[in-house]
């Protein structure tokens, strides 16, 4: 099979090779509209790159490559790029490996500077009189057909040799050049070469310079996995410290990391693209690297979002370790207060007007003040992070991060160095200069430990001694580190329990317990149903584009109101968010809901005497108890236990609901 990338294949008769390749080269010279037998000797991919040479009119007899760079600005390229940090120790590694083959290696970036070279100093000198160094232009466009602008304008690795270049100055070359892609956006951003003089031409370079790519977008894949980390936490932060201020957040070398999903919609955003070439995107980082100031931005993305409702408030960029890293965009919504809906979902993050939550929200009212461990206790899906986050907006250190880390949900060889951090050379493959943990980005803000069960017992006293000391150490330290952090732990596992397995320290439990808020189950507060519904089928409505306001036919809050939502919120919103993206009108019925749920409609109700007379709560609590007598096979203990009342109480309301032991399906409600 013939590989069109290479022009050599044997080492054989090299001399006659450059022979016939300078006839070819000086017959297209002199005469381009030569026959193609004429030419046949030459591959299709030189004769191409020789015609676009010529359409722009680039001089065939040029002896050397045109200086792009000056030291000071390859200086400062060098210091703010990836690819250079990436791609040097690998290249210098290589090196040591092929010293004495006659070969130069360069890194080149996307428009094909050359930025860095690594070579034998006599190799170096040979090839100094063409200007083969670092600042210069070897871009096709500048240098004519070259491995290195010829693979980059052709995203493919090409050998180029001898008189295969259209520039004479650079015939005694051969290079051997492969394209290296962004491992997200898969853009070319530069390239590897390896270069000699022709008499040194060997085939197995290609491979090579295909093969040091392919390891360069690795190390660059590790890297930008690291810092597109830090951007998704910027972002998260941000949004929770602006809630009212729609974000973009994208990286430094244009690619979109997150943003408010509206806007994304609006601007035709997906996570992960590359936006270098979105018109309104790069015309608003041009103006960025322009202006004098903020209000002097008049581009194509501020006029479409303001068209579609958002004012442009600022863009800054985002920084660590001292280099920057991406850019945070931020909006405001203009109609923010012509609508009392859109204001109401945006403000009212805790809905319910039952007795049990709003005694829950006096108690954080009463405790946000206070700099003492909070312990949540409830089911999952109950509301917990949106309590503590409540509870964190109405602290002094509102204006602090919230940090929030499910304690279930990370590695157990991790979680100490996720909350503590650790100092460099801890771990083989950390970071050199080591890493802050969640308390110290926390510090002066609150720290929310969900899922405190799911710690392991060994790191526990690691966490007793932040709580009663207010210091910790990171991990391979032994400096301790001073913070103040309000510590919100939750868990739906009961630890007194886990205490007498062993699996939970005492001492830790009662220091964590100082503050305890119960939340309860969506089951107990039954009155909240229909308002927080009400409430996400608007979001969801907004978010999908669909009529605005929806609500619930009767029958489907019938269903709702006796259903015992074992998942809670949770359960609830991503059924309603289910019910909105099938809805194809203002009310949602049982049909729109996930199938599951349609699925237990008859099983959830049972024959009685008939509800007329009683009140909603009255109907509700039926229901409930229905449910649950169902459920437990009629066993009073259970049933009472459930509901927290006494027996006796429970006996009453059985009386009162008319609800017997022997109680036959039906369906005639739905």
């Amino acid at each position: 099979m013939i590989n069109s990338f290479l022009s050599v294949f044997s080492t054989q008769d090299l001399f006659h090779k450059v022979d016939e390749l300078r006839k070819t080269w000086e017959n297209f010279i002199t005469n381009p509209s030569l026959n193609e037998n004429v030419l046949a000797s030459v591959r299709s991919e030189i004769l191409h790159s020789w015609s676009r040479c010529q359409s722009i009119g680039l001089n065939p007899g040029q002896k050397q490559a045109k200086n792009v760079l000056t030291t000071l600005e390859l200086e400062k390229l060098l210091s703010e790029s990836d690819l250079y940090r990436a791609a040097k120790p690998i290249i210098d590694n290589i090196f040591d490996k092929l010293a004495g083959t006659g070969y130069l290696i360069t890194l080149n970036d996307e428009n094909g500077n050359m930025i860095y070279l690594k070579g034998e100093s006599d190799i170096i000198r040979k090839t100094e009189k063409m200007n083969f160094l670092p600042g210069m232009d070897w871009s096709e466009n500048a240098a004519g057909t070259n491995a290195i602008g010829t693979s980059i304008i052709s995203k493919k690795p090409i050998q180029v040799f001898s008189a295969e270049h259209f520039c004479e100055g650079f015939h005694p070359m051969t290079c051997s050049s492969s394209p290296i892609f962004h491992p997200y956006t898969k853009k070319v951003i530069g390239a590897i070469d390896f270069t000699g003089l022709w008499p040194s031409t060997q085939p197995h370079t290609l491979g090579l310079a295909v093969s040091l790519a392919q390891i360069i977008e690795q190390e660059l894949l590790t890297m930008y996995k690291e810092k597109y980390f830090h951007l998704e936490e910027y972002y998260h932060h941000s949004k929770t410290r602006w809630k009212d201020n729609p974000i973009l957040v994208f990286s430094n070398e244009f690619v979109f990391i997150n943003g408010d999903p509206v806007l994304m919609e609006t601007l035709k955003l997906k996570k992960m693209m590359n936006i270098e070439n979105h018109p309104q995107i790069k015309d608003l980082f041009q103006s960025m690297n322009t202006a004098a100031n903020q209000t002097a931005y008049h581009t194509k993305l501020i006029k479409e979002a303001e068209k579609n409702g958002y004012q442009f408030k600022g863009a800054k960029p985002i920084s660590l370790n001292r280099e920057e890293i991406g850019y945070i965009i931020m909006f405001k919504e203009k109609n923010h207060q012509s609508s009392s809906l859109v204001r109401s979902l945006k403000e009212r993050t805790i809905i319910g007007e039952s007795a049990m939550i709003k005694n829950i929200l006096h108690k954080c009212e009463q405790v946000a003040p206070i700099n003492a461990p909070i312990l949540l206790t409830g089911e999952t899906g109950t509301g917990k992070e949106l309590i503590a986050r409540h509870i964190h907006e109405r602290s002094s250190g509102n204006d602090k991060p919230f940090i929030a880390i499910n304690c279930g949900a990370v590695q157990k060889e991790l979680i100490g160095s996720e909350l503590f951090g650790y100092e460099g050379g801890t771990f083989t493959g950390g970071k050199k200069d080591g890493k802050r943990g969640k308390f110290e980005e926390a510090n002066g803000g609150t720290i929310f430990l969900d899922e405190i069960g799911e710690m392991p017992i060994d790191l526990q006293v690691h966490l007793l001694r932040v709580l009663q000391e207010k210091e910790f150490t990171r991990l391979g330290s032994s400096k301790p580190i001073e913070i103040d952090v309000k510590v919100i732990a939750a868990t739906n596992k009961n630890l007194k329990a886990m205490i007498d397995e062993g699996l939970f320290r005492k001492d830790l439990f009662f220091r964590l317990n100082v503050i305890s808020i119960s939340i309860p189950s969506l089951r107990e507060r039954k009155e909240d149903i229909i308002p927080i519904s009400n409430y996400y089928l608007n979001q969801f409505a907004q978010k999908y584009k669909r009529r605005m306001p929806m609500g619930l036919t009767e029958r489907t809050k019938d269903f709702f109101l006796s259903y015992t939502w074992p998942g809670n919120i949770r359960e609830l919103r991503n059924a309603l968010e289910h019910a909105v993206i099938f809805c194809d009108s203002s009310e949602v019925e049982k049909r729109h809901l996930p199938d599951y749920l349609a699925e237990l409609k008859t099983k959830y109700f049972q024959k009685t005497q008939k509800p007329s007379g009683f009140s909603i709560i009255e109907k509700t609590e039926m229901e409930q108890i229905r449910q649950l007598l169902i459920q437990t096979g009629w066993n009073i203990s259970a049933v009472s236990k459930e509901l927290n009342v006494a027996r006796s109480t429970l006996y009453r309301k059985l009386k009162k609901y008319n609800l017997k032991d022997r109680m036959v399906p039906y369906s005639a409600h739905l």
